[in-house]
Parts: structure tokens; sequence; C-alpha cells
């Protein structure tokens, strides 16, 4: 029965690394200029920058 959670395991590790390899990427790479005046990492603009 071990035999099978382990095939289980490798076949399904394997089909999200397969996803995450095969994805398109954004094209660029993302530099630090691109958040500037941002609070959070994802860009958001901070409220206190807000007129």
């Amino acid at each position: 029965m071990r035999l099978v959670y382990a095939i289980v395991f490798v076949v399904g590790f394997a089909a999200i690394i397969a996803d995450h390899l095969g994805s398109p990427s954004s094209g660029r790479a993302v530099s630090p200029e691109d958040f500037a005046g941002a609070c959070a990492p994802c860009g958001a603009p901070c409220p206190s920058a807000k007129k």
C-alpha cells in the first residue's frame, strides 16, 4: 500500500512541477524600481501617499 501512495505522490509532484515549468513567464525580470513608492511587495500603493 505504501508503494501506491509513493507512486501517487511522485506522479502528483511531477504534474505540479511540469505545470509550473510549462507556464508562460511575464517575459521580463522584475526590478525594485517597478515598486517605487509602494508599501507592499505586490506593488500596492501606500495609503499615506495618496493625495
